[in-house]
């Protein structure tokens, strides 16, 4: 299920965040419908952006780097499509056992997605998704529109 407020509301405050106009705080306190798996997942990927122990912008010292920015810019493009999402749900179960094996379950796990999707156009689920998203673009336009497309 596509859930357009949540996605909408996502992809605006990430955007806000990247830039620095809002702190890792307020990106945390957006609140994602549970039903759209889609903006749940991003916004449980979002949390490895920030330092959670005090609020802070990017521009005071927590730069995103260029790389992460590119990830960030699909991310985003994802949440304005109208694609479902098709990977697995994940746990908090997942997160623990990845802990204690120190990242080999998150190894066997990825090559369990390897099978569902193409996983370096996560979130989306291939290449095909990826490109009708960029092909009409809801946020990006102009010079920023045609880097993602070149960056594919």
């Amino acid at each position: 299920m596509i859930d357009r407020p949540s996605r909408d509301k996502l992809a605006e405050a990430l955007r806000q965040y990247v830039s620095g106009r809002i702190t890792n705080d307020t990106l945390d306190d957006i609140k994602v419908d549970e039903g759209d798996n889609g903006a749940v997942a991003v916004k449980e990927a979002s949390w490895y952006l920030y330092d959670d122990l005090h609020e802070h912008k990017v521009v005071d010292g927590f730069y995103i780097d260029k790389k992460d920015r590119k990830e960030i810019a699909r991310w985003i493009v994802f949440l304005q499509s109208d694609e479902e999402y098709i990977w697995p749900k994940m746990s908090i179960l997942d997160f623990i056992l990845s802990m204690l094996t120190f990242g080999l379950y998150r190894k066997i796990q990825q090559n369990r997605w390897k099978k569902i999707g193409d996983l370096s156009v996560w979130p989306f689920g291939s290449e095909n998704e990826l490109r009708r998203a960029t092909a009409k673009p809801k946020l990006f336009a102009g010079k920023a529109h045609n880097k993602l497309k070149e960056n594919r």
